[in-house]
C-alpha cells in the first residue's frame, strides 16, 4: 500500500495530512503508577507503603502538590510545566483487563490490544493502519527506533525497524551503483519485492532528508540515555517531513520489585527530562503530534519485604501533545481502602486504555469506522475525554 521505488521522492503527499504523529513510548517492565503520580490524599496510601510511600507536599523530598489530592514525585519536575501548561494529562487507575502478571503475555496482550490471546494476532497499530492505508502512504509511515519491529505494529505494512538513523542503510557496501542493483534483484514480481522496494526507497529518502541536519532547538536538553537518544531521532524525523505517522519507542528497567525509592527517581528523571526536551524541541509543531506512554501493568498496592512492589493490575497512563486537554488528572479514582481493591491487593481499573486509544483514533486520527476491528472482543466506553477534535 506504499508508493513505489522514487516515486514518492517526488510525491506532493509527503505528510500524513491532518492526522497526529502517535509517538507510542512502551515502559517495559510495569512502573509504578503510584510513587509516580501520588495519591498523597488517600488516607491508605501510606499505610500500604510505610517505608516507600512519598512524603506529601511541604515535607522533605515531598511530592509536588497537583490538584490538593495527587502529587508528582519530585524526581518527575521536569513534567510538571507541561502539566500546567495543559498539554500534559495523567490516568493513573488504566489498564487493560486482561488478568496476566507476566510481562511478556501482558506486554504482548497491551499491544494487540486484546485481553485473550485467541482475540488477535496482529497489534492494535498495525490494524489501525491498515484500515487507513491509501496508495501515496510514505515507506516510513510507521517505524520502530529499535532494533526490531514491536508487537503493535505486526501485521503492518512494511514497518520498518530502525536502530539508529545515522546508520540506517548499506553501510559500507552502500552507494546507488549497489542499491541499483538490489533493486533489479528484488524488481516485481520475484519475491519479497514490495518489501525490498520500500526499504530501499526509507533508505533513499532518509539520504536526502539527512534527518541529523536538524539540531535541536535552543533549549531542548535530551538526557544523555538511550531513551533521550530515541526520543531526538523521533523529532528528528518527524521534522524531516518524510510522512512518518506512527513512532514506536521503548524503555526498559521499570521493575522494581526491590529498592523502589533508590531505583525509580532515575527512571522518572530520564523518561520527564526526554519528554520535556522532544515538547521543546518540536515546539509548534507538537499541535500535530500526541505521545502516549503506556506500561503493560501496575504495581501491587502494598509495599514489599524488600522495599519494592510486585506485579499487580491498574498503571499510570501518560498522554502529551498540543491536541491533549491536559492540566488534569483524569477518570475515576477507585480508592485504596481494602474493599476497594482489585482481588484484595491492586489499585482498580476505572478506565480501560483502549478506549483512550479509541478515541484518539477518532479524534485525531480520523478512524471512524471499524474500531472494532482495532479492538477486538471490547466494547467501547464512554471517551475519557482526553483529546479535542481535529480541527477543534
Amino acid at each position: 500500500m506504499t508508493l513505489s521505488r522514487r516515486a514518492f521522492l517526488t510525491s506532493p503527499a509527503r505528510t500524513s495530512g491532518r492526522r497526529d504523529v502517535l509517538v507510542y513510548l512502551f515502559q517495559r517492565g510495569a512502573a509504578d503508577g503510584l510513587n509516580t503520580v501520588v495519591p498523597f490524599a488517600d488516607p491508605h496510601y501510606a499505610s500500604l507503603r510505610p517505608r516507600i510511600a512519598v512524603s506529601p507536599p511541604g515535607r522533605e523530598d515531598g511530592a509536588i502538590d497537583l490538584d490538593g489530592f495527587f502529587g508528582l514525585h519530585p524526581a518527575a519536575s521536569a513534567a510538571l510545566p507541561l502539566f500546567q501548561a495543559g498539554r500534559l494529562a495523567w490516568l493513573p487507575a488504566s489498564g487493560i483487563p486482561h488478568q496476566s502478571r507476566s510481562h511478556f503475555e501482558a506486554q504482548d496482550r497491551s499491544e494487540r490490544g486484546i485481553t485473550e490471546s485467541d482475540q488477535a494476532s496482529s497489534g492494535w497499530l498495525a490494524r489501525h493502519l491498515q484500515a487507513t492505508a491509501t496508495a501515496q502512504d510514505s515507506p516510513l509511515r510507521a517505524v520502530s527506533i529499535s532494533g526490531s519491529v514491536p508487537t503493535s505494529l505486526t501485521g503492518a505494512d512494511d514497518p520498518l525497524a530502525i536502530q539508529e538513523l545515522s546508520s540506517f542503510g548499506l553501510g559500507a557496501a552502500g552507494g546507488s551503483t549497489y542499491q541499483d542493483t538490489l533493486a533489479l534483484l528484488y524488481a516485481p514480481p520475484r519475491p519479497f519485492a514490495e518489501v525490498a522496494g520500500s526499504a530501499l526507497t526509507a533508505i533513499d529518502l532518509l539520504a536526502e532528508a539527512d534527518p541529523a541536519q536538524f539540531a535541536p532547538n535552543p533549549g531542548a536538553r535530551y538526557p544523555d540515555s538511550e531513551l533521550g537518544g530515541k526520543l531526538l531521532q523521533a523529532a528528528q524525523l518527524i521534522k524531516a517531513d518524510l510522512g512518518v505517522e506512527v513512532l514506536c519507542l521503548d524503555v526498559g528497567g521499570w521493575d522494581h520489585h526491590e529498592n523502589l525509592p533508590n531505583f525509580l527517581p532515575a527512571a522518572l528523571t530520564d523518561l520527564c527530562e526526554g519528554l520535556a526536551a522532544f515538547d521543546t524541541d518540536l515546539g509548534a509543531a507538537m499541535e500535530g503530534v500526541t505521545v502516549i506512554v503506556q506500561t503493560e501493568f501496575g504495581r501491587r498496592a502494598a509495599e514489599n519485604g524488600a522495599r519494592g512492589t510486585d506485579h499487580g493490575t491498574a498503571g499510570l497512563l501518560w498522554v502529551l501533545g498540543g491536541s491533549v486537554m491536559g492540566g488534569r488528572i483524569v477518570g475515576a479514582w477507585p480508592g485504596l481502602a481494602p474493599d476497594q481493591l482489585a482481588a484484595g491487593e491492586d489499585l482498580a481499573i476505572t478506565v480501560d486504555t483502549r478506549d483512550v486509544l479509541a478515541e484518539f483514533l477518532v479524534r485525531r486520527r480520523g478512524h471512524r469506522d471499524a474500531l472494532a476491528d482495532v479492538f477486538p472482543g471490547h466494547a467501547p466506553g464512554p471517551e475519557p475525554g482526553v483529546f479535542r477534535m481535529t480541527g477543534g
